[in-house]
């Protein structure tokens, strides 16, 4: 006899892919017909276009509540079973969150020149440097753990 959970999560999978194939369907077979006007331009888009992005928000939505969620208990029960080690296990947060406030104040508030002008909204173009410099900061990071891995390797 299966567990309830992985029924459950089995049933909740199939109802996603029969929702998802359901609305890819209507997306794409349903031709043309919403008018959309931005900056004075008219632009014709596919039909359900409104849908399509509105389930792909509720997905990421809701996967990223249950990925909280599930980190949250795991973290509940680690810290019941042996709390050294998951507070331990904390470090890697504290050092993506160290890392996103020093290239956060490293980040520039300088206007951007855009297609539609001057885009000076200091708050976002922090946030974007932020972003930038971090994903810079983690491939390079991988990339020496790799190279770091291999010639360890090597040597033992």
């Amino acid at each position: 006899m299966t567990k309830l959970s992985y029924r459950i999560s089995y049933y909740v999978l199939y109802a996603l892919f029969v929702v998802i194939v359901a609305v890819l369907a209507m997306f794409y077979f349903s031709g043309f017909g919403q008018t959309v006007s931005m900056n004075g331009e008219t632009f014709v888009c596919p039909a359900y276009t409104d849908l399509l992005l509105g389930l792909v928000y509720g997905v990421l939505g809701l996967c990223v509540a249950v990925t909280l969620f599930a980190a949250v208990a795991q973290f509940g029960s680690a810290l019941i079973a042996n709390p050294v080690e998951a507070v331990k296990s904390l470090s890697g947060i504290i050092l993506l969150v160290i890392l996103l406030g020093i290239t956060y104040s490293m980040s520039s508030d300088a206007g951007v020149l855009t297609g539609d002008g001057l885009y000076t909204d200091a708050f976002w173009l922090k946030i974007s440097g932020m972003l930038l410099q971090s994903v810079y900061f983690l491939l390079g990071f991988t990339i020496f753990a790799i190279i770091a891995g291999s010639v360890k390797k090597m040597f033992s």
